[in-house]
């Protein structure tokens, strides 16, 4: 009997040109307004994720990503990360 393998997302990292990077520990911390963090329309931006697999073999990892809009969903896309082995560091 083997363990269920378990995947912890320790930060994630916010790219983009027009402003320093931004580092998230998760959980998110909302701010007053009730969001994580906010982009400014048309912005280029991408995401860097550090987390820790424990226990087996992750396979077929996938993450989501939801936009919304002044309160609108505009975008949804769920993207294939990979497969990953246990690892004591993210």
């Amino acid at each position: 009997e083997t363990a269920e393998p378990e995947v912890k997302v320790v930060d994630l990292t916010i790219l983009s040109p027009d402003r320093p990077d931004l580092v998230l520990p998760i959980p998110f911390v909302a701010d007053e307004k009730g969001y994580a963090f906010a982009l400014k329309d048309g912005s280029t931006y991408s995401f860097r994720f550090s987390f820790i697999v424990s226990n087996n073999i992750v396979s077929g990892l996938k993450y989501t990503n939801t936009v919304w809009k002044t309160g609108v969903r505009v975008e949804n896309q769920k993207m294939m990360l990979g497969t990953f082995s246990p690892q004591p560091e993210p």
